[in-house]
């Protein structure tokens, strides 16, 4: 599709990707909703399982390449930062309870958060790793990711 086609169906480049972030959460929500009928003991063999569809996922260069766009825009752009902060609050809205089911109601707010954040920052990772080493052997990435993840949820108290 061409620049001056999208921007029929658009406004401006905010309204473009506003449209890209509400998908990518719509994707987030539906795989989320696979959880609900998860009993909380399974939560964390679930979870581990879906790793290689997670890496897939991210080494993906057109979606790649795309999310950091946005990012690069957000960087610049304060509507586009706003579009990623609200989407990132979104996304911590479907994530937080799934992680308060794994923990318990023990936890505090602000080590759950920073839980969240710790996974955050692997997944999200992944973006860069695709880009600076695409070949990776990726079952051994899954393989050691199981663990890290399994550990990260596994852990009560730190």
């Amino acid at each position: 599709m061409s620049v001056g086609v999208i921007y029929r169906y658009f406004a401006n480049k905010e309204a473009i990707i506003e449209a890209i972030v509400a998908n990518d959460l719509a994707e987030l929500r539906e795989k989320f909703a696979e959880f609900d009928d998860i009993a909380d003991e399974d939560l964390i063999d679930r979870l581990v399982d879906i790793i290689p569809m997670a890496i897939e996922h991210k080494y993906n260069s057109e979606k790649t390449a795309l999310a950091l766009e946005v990012l690069a825009e957000a960087a610049r752009n304060p509507n586009v930062a706003a579009i990623v902060k609200k989407s990132e609050s979104q996304e911590r809205e479907l994530i937080l309870p799934l992680l308060r089911r794994i923990y318990g109601d023990d936890i505090d707010e602000t080590t759950l958060l920073a839980r969240n954040e710790i996974i955050s920052m692997i997944f999200d990772g992944m973006l860069v790793r695709s880009i600076c080493a695409p070949n990776i052997d990726r079952e051994q990435v899954i393989h050691y990711l199981r663990k890290v993840v399994r550990f990260a949820f596994e852990m009560k108290c730190l």
